[in-house]
């Protein structure tokens, strides 16, 4: 069974507790760009990708669809939440917060992504070029602290005017986000019902440049 581990938001607490130090302006810089003490797990980028999708309005995670009766009528969502915190022992769970970003930011952040796999450039272009919809997604390379070990990452959300779908691809070893692109469009095509050929693996490789720090 593979270990739960957690992801590193906080990352100036982070910092403190790792270096003893006070958070920089130059740790910033770093971070947005990727870098510092960002460690993220699957789960925690579909959901942020979710809320971005999603005008930056909260997005839940859960495992379960929904859940039914033996009538066969769905069961509120807010019943299951309480039923669950009684089970528990939970008195105050936590309240979801929406996005505390400005609107023109988020749409420069969406149209950024937008820019990924529809414009010529784009480092998943040529994978969501012949898609037949607009999508908003983001390649990447993440450093795993081990010589020449590099994990592949695309997030992403689909379609891009109206979002129904977010999907995160986490490939470790595969050195490029571009590498893990083709999955995220298959999980797409699936769930669209536009995967109607036989899928056979493509092992034609795309050239690929690009810098670990």
């Amino acid at each position: 069974m593979q270990e739960k581990k957690s992801g590193i938001v906080d990352v100036k607490s982070y910092c403190k507790e790792l270096e003893d130090r006070e958070w920089a302006l130059g740790d910033t810089l770093s971070a947005v760009i990727g870098q510092s003490y960002n460690n993220y797990t699957p789960i925690q980028m579909a959901r942020y990708i979710s809320i971005l999708a999603n005008g930056g309005k909260a997005v839940d995670v859960t495992l379960i669809k929904a859940i039914t009766d033996s009538n066969g009528k769905q069961i509120p969502k807010t019943q299951i939440e309480q039923t669950v915190n009684e089970k528990l022992g939970i008195e105050n769970s936590n309240k979801l917060e929406d996005l505390n970003i400005k609107e023109e930011n988020l749409q420069l952040i969406l149209k950024g992504m937008k820019g990924v796999t529809s414009e010529y450039g784009g480092t998943a272009y040529y994978i969501f070029s012949d898609l037949g919809m607009d999508i908003g997604g983001k390649t990447g390379s993440a450093e795993t602290g081990e010589k020449g070990r590099v994990n592949g990452w695309f997030a992403g959300f689909a379609p891009y005017d109206d979002p129904e779908i977010a999907v995160v691809v986490l490939i470790e070893n595969a050195g490029s986000g571009g590498n893990t692109a083709p999955t995220a469009k298959e999980i797409i095509k699936e769930y669209f019902g536009t995967n109607a050929n036989k899928v056979t693996e493509d092992v034609t490789a795309i050239p690929s440049t690009q810098g670990v720090r």
